[in-house]
């Protein structure tokens, strides 16, 4: 009987030890289990592009630059495919679409007159309004003749200026342009020898659409380029009508056009914005100098009272030096790059290219990275391309696609090799 109690006192101190153990702690609930801590994945290394593979798509009569529309499609500008563009007569410039299988359209019509379309972008709101924006050149023979070459009378006054309309694209894979309407002109025209220009004509807007900024190169007028009565050698600042925004810096001011932005710019012929919504351009300098400039309000630039570069005939030009009130560059070249186009690269197809500067080049032929670290850059890589390089743009498909420079130049599909 003893063993018996013994024992059964025993099954039951090991019963409550059993239920204790299971976390009869509470009101009838049951414990939760143990936390396991998970290891974490690290964030994968992007692959570094070592070089990229080209396929030609289409080709244009003087490509200048491209934008891609939501259907997949493409907007292509030209200039005209005659060398002497400020002579008369001269063909204008063209639009057409072309799809990314290679199929080019017949010229879009409804354009102003011309004498070459450069930059193109699509509307904020494109999606609702289907509005896009050009950059062009355009003459003018009654406007004032100043310039150097203003005693040539087979040379009319030309500008640049910006566009606006609205894309109807038709079911057959045409398209016009209707509600065609200039919002901006530089001033003012020039009279220029042919085969020169600067005209610059690279559009931006900004990340909030609120705003769209345009180059104004300095048509190789220098002097009047450090003067705010005119837009030579300028960035400027509007609205997408083409109005002036009140707090623009030179608003009221009886001396100063209200437009500009910055000043003291020579040929700008890259505008974009990064991630950060810093705007960056680049430029092409002299003989030397090309530049890769954080633009800032009121910002002056320089040109002609210093530069990277020296004069095309070797006579030397002030360089930039602390404290002499020009801003100065984040990067510049010499050897030129002469850059003609740039984006900051959104995708991943270009592994660790995301973020970065991409900026086609004339005399690099080819692509030069530039990575941005806060307001300050550097140079990172060179993709050899064989051509002259006029523009660059980035596909739906983290692609880059590029137009080269030249009378019958090629639309080329990239993409990397790690």
């Amino acid at each position: 009987m003893l063993r018996c109690l013994r024992l059964t006192r025993l099954l039951a101190a090991v019963s409550l030890a059993v239920l204790a153990s299971c976390g009869g702690g509470g009101s009838g609930g049951s414990s939760a289990p143990a936390t396991v801590t998970p290891t974490p994945t690290p964030t994968p290394t992007p692959m570094p592009v070592r070089s990229v593979n080209s396929v030609a798509v289409a080709s244009f009569a003087a490509p200048w630059s491209m934008i891609f529309l939501p259907d997949g499609r493409m907007l292509v500008t030209e200039r005209p495919p005659t060398p002497d563009t400020l002579l008369n007569p001269v063909e204008p410039g063209r639009l057409r679409l072309v799809t990314q299988g290679g199929v080019v359209s017949a010229p879009i019509a409804g354009l102003p007159s011309n004498v070459g379309l450069l930059d193109i972008k699509l509307d904020p709101l494109y999606a609702s309004n289907r509005r896009i924006y050009i950059s062009f050149m355009e003459r003018d023979p009654n406007a004032p003749r100043t310039g150097r070459d203003e005693g040539d009378a087979r040379v009319d006054p030309a500008g640049l200026a910006v566009m606006r309309g609205t894309l109807n694209l038709d079911p057959n894979g045409g398209a016009q342009l209707t509600d065609v309407s200039v919002i901006w002109r530089q001033t003012p025209k020039i009279v220029s020898f042919p085969g020169s220009g600067e005209p610059g004509g690279r559009l931006a807007f900004s990340p909030d659409g609120i705003y769209l900024f345009v180059t104004a190169g300095d048509r190789q007028e220098f002097t009047p380029v450090q003067s705010l009565t005119n837009t030579l050698g300028k960035i400027i600042r509007i609205y997408p009508d083409g109005s002036i925004p009140s707090d623009n810096p030179y608003v009221g001011r009886g001396d100063a056009l209200p437009e500009i932005w910055t000043l003291g710019h020579r040929n700008a012929y890259g505008l974009a914005f990064d991630a950060a919504g810093q705007l960056w351009e680049n430029e092409m300098g002299p003989m030397g100098g090309d530049e890769f400039n954080l633009i800032q309000r009121t910002g002056n630039y320089g040109w002609p009272n210093v530069s990277y570069g020296d004069n095309y005939g070797g006579a030397p030009l002030p360089k930039p030096a602390t404290g002499d009130g020009y801003a100065a560059s984040a990067v510049w070249w010499t050897p030129v790059i002469a850059p003609s186009g740039m984006i900051f690269y959104t995708g991943t197809t270009f592994g660790d290219w995301r973020g970065d500067a991409i900026i086609s080049g004339l005399q690099s032929k080819g692509l030069v990275r530039v990575r941005v670290t806060g307001t300050t850059a550097s140079e990172v890589q060179r993709i050899d391309l064989g051509a002259r390089i006029r523009s660059v743009t980035q596909g739906p498909d983290g692609a880059l696609w590029v137009l080269e420079d030249q009378p019958s130049g090629r639309l080329l599909k990239l993409t990397p090799v790690f």
